[in-house]
């Protein structure tokens, strides 16, 4: 494909469908310090600083049975800082979330938990650069 590549600044936020925005937005509140930003009718608009998830209403919405072969966005992965990735662990153990990992992909390490309607968030921090040899 041809063309001028479309410059971007990041991304704004990521649109979930949740069966009842007030139980969405008392999680992200909990979890990850989140407020709620702007309401509409069916929707929220929560986050905090650059870190922002729309809550989309829909009360009869229903999980696929295998997310591998539909198209779907699979899970929300935040960024975290190396040096509060063992104190995100623990913030999520004293909550009583479970979650897997951590996890080492080579480059990163992440732990994966599920938020009230089954929707997957990842958790990573990327290795410490190391210095060229």
């Amino acid at each position: 494909m041809a063309g001028m590549a479309v410059e971007l600044v990041g991304i704004d936020h990521v649109a979930i469908n949740v069966s009842d925005l007030q139980k969405s937005a008392a999680f992200y509140e909990h979890v990850f310090g989140f407020t709620i930003l702007h309401t509409w009718t069916t929707t929220w608009m929560v986050g905090r600083g650059n870190v922002k998830l729309g809550l989309f209403y829909r009360p009869d919405a229903k999980s696929p049975p295998d997310l591998e072969t539909v198209f779907v966005v699979k899970h929300v992965a935040f960024l975290v800082d190396g040096d509060k990735f063992a104190a995100a662990q623990d913030a999520l153990r004293l909550s009583g979330i479970p979650f897997d990992g951590p996890e080492d992909t080579g480059i990163a390490y992440s732990v994966f938990f599920r938020d009230p309607d089954n929707i997957q968030i990842e958790l990573t921090t990327y290795h410490a650069a190391s210095a060229p040899s």
